[in-house]
């Protein structure tokens, strides 16, 4: 079983993972080891939507859909007073739109989208970051023995 965590669960006692070979989440005991990836999910309305990392690069998931992300994608998101829509278009073709109510936590004198808190706020802002890509590749001494899901998602 290859897992990776979930982005807003914080218990103390239990935790959610996503088993990335049978695309369902699983709750784990703290007190248990479990073999989790390099990698952020949600379960947003039934969806699962996350980032993972591979040894082609990050691959960025919904339900069964992936896409390595290289430089054919664009993430946006959208400001629209109390809700934000997370834009995922790839080779220039919108696949998924999302709307939700924003999350907001008070800066100085504004209120800014918590990156903390929400998985779009964060996935839009890291993409931009140079060490994104690096940090969502493994290398070839990080693979482990069933990474192997890892590379035929990436395909």
């Amino acid at each position: 079983m290859k897992l990776i965590r979930n982005f807003r669960h914080r218990s103390t006692i239990v935790s959610k993972g996503l088993d990335l070979l049978a695309m369902k989440e699983v709750e784990i005991a703290r007190d248990k080891h479990a073999n989790y990836g390099r990698g952020y999910y949600i379960n947003f309305e039934g969806q699962m939507l996350g980032i993972v990392a591979t040894p082609k690069g990050p691959l960025f998931f919904c339900n069964e859909d992936t896409y390595l992300l290289k430089d054919n994608f664009k993430i946006q998101l959208l400001h629209h007073g109390q809700e934000n829509t997370f834009l995922f278009t790839w080779k220039g073709e919108t696949k998924l739109r999302i709307a939700y109510s924003r999350k907001l936590y008070r800066k100085g004198d504004e209120w800014v989208d918590d990156m903390v808190q929400d998985f779009f706020t964060w996935l839009a802002m890291a993409v931009k970051r140079k060490k994104f890509y690096s940090f969502y590749t493994l290398k070839e001494d990080e693979l482990q023995e069933n990474d192997v899901i890892l590379l035929k998602m990436a395909q």
